[in-house]
């Protein structure tokens, strides 16, 4: 399992609209890159060039702008029910290094109209795939087509959207099955580095601290679970931003976690103020309890620090293990997990994880 420190650039980037006059079906548009000509090409994979390559049926594409590897456009499918737009897009590794595209990422706010769904394939109409890569001084090319999903169902014809096709490096490339839960576990990383806003951490930390008045047992523990207050819930959707749900290459991926702190490596002197690592449990089961579905898969990482918790690091790597599926307030049933019970794959428990990793 790999550590996943540079796993999520941001999937809603701030765009100015950029409106081309161009018209309706069949038009040829060059999407306009925002920013300016003199500035020095970053160091990564980023987008340089988006063109409509087909319209059919009566869709329209009224203007389209990219930044790095996302890219804003606005379509209307119109009245057809089998109408499409594809564009275009080609990608150029400026790294130093072999990339590969790990998954088209967007969050709700940044896509207006979930009645129209996209696909990805190469040139050759293949399908363009998780783990496809790029290597360095490389340009790739693939195409994206957006649809109707329910074609007898029809009542909104247009979509502004902003998606981020992220390529990340070949060595730091999650599995298909882990890419929502690392996207959840960097801004974890950020929340708790005051990275998000000036204070996150504080603001975490000071919703923790109220247990009684969120039903919770102690304070040890937060998440945005079934069952979780109202307060736990709004907290924890502000400070993630978007990232415990996304959807993954058309699908939509919620991401459940519930964060603990404890002392999982018996040193009071490491963690915060009184020796508590910060712990994130990620799933994306749907944690619906059977006699044949009682555990769910969740990935597990601890964040520990050597200044009283002002700075906070990664100890280990994120570990994927199993937990028992169970209610927010322990019992049989569905809906929570049991972090106290979570087991990695090779039969662990997070404190010998952490001990192994010394």
């Amino acid at each position: 399992m790999k550590a996943f420190h540079k796993v999520l650039i941001a999937i809603v980037i701030s765009l100015s609209a950029v409106f081309c006059g161009i018209g309706f079906a069949n038009a040829s548009i060059d999407t306009k890159v925002m920013g300016s000509a003199n500035l020095i090409p970053p160091s990564a994979v980023y987008i340089t060039s988006v063109t409509v390559k087909s319209t059919s049926g009566t869709a329209s594409v009224d203007s389209g702008t990219h930044l790095m590897t996302a890219h804003t456009s606005n379509i209307n499918l119109g009245t057809n029910k089998n109408s499409t737009v594809t564009f275009t897009i080609t990608v150029y590794n400026n790294a130093g290094e072999t990339y590969a595209y790990n998954a088209a990422k967007y969050i709700q706010d940044a896509y207006s109209n979930s009645n129209v769904i996209f696909s990805l394939t190469n040139q050759d109409g293949t399908t363009f795939k998780h783990g496809t890569e790029i290597a360095a001084g490389s340009s790739l090319t693939f195409d994206v087509t957006f649809s109707y999903d329910n074609k007898n169902s029809i009542s909104n014809t247009a979509l502004s959207s902003t998606i981020n096709y992220e390529f990340l490096p070949l060595d730091e490339l999650p599995e298909e099955e882990e890419i929502a839960v690392s996207g959840a576990l960097e801004q974890f990383r950020k929340i708790i580095n005051d990275l998000v806003f000036d204070g996150s951490y504080d603001d975490l930390i000071a919703q923790m601290d109220k247990a009684a008045e969120n039903d919770r047992h102690n304070s040890s523990y937060i998440g945005n679970v079934s069952g979780a207050s109202p307060d736990d819930s709004a907290l924890l959707n502000d400070l993630f931003q978007g990232q415990l749900i996304l959807n993954i290459d058309g699908k939509d991926q919620s991401v459940t976690i519930l964060i603990k702190r404890e002392n999982l490596d018996g040193n009071v002197n490491t963690g915060d103020e009184n020796g508590n690592e910060m712990t994130i449990y990620m799933t994306t089961d749907g944690l619906q309890w059977s006699w044949s579905h009682r555990e769910a898969v969740v990935y597990a990482a601890v964040y520990t620090s050597t200044d009283d918790g002002k700075t906070w690091s990664i100890f280990g790597e994120m570990y994927e293990g199993t937990a028992p599926i169970k209610t927010y307030s322990g019992w049989i049933g569905s809906g929570s997990f049991d972090t106290d019970l979570w087991e990695s794959t090779d039969g662990k428990t997070i404190e010998q994880k952490i001990a192994s990793a010394k």
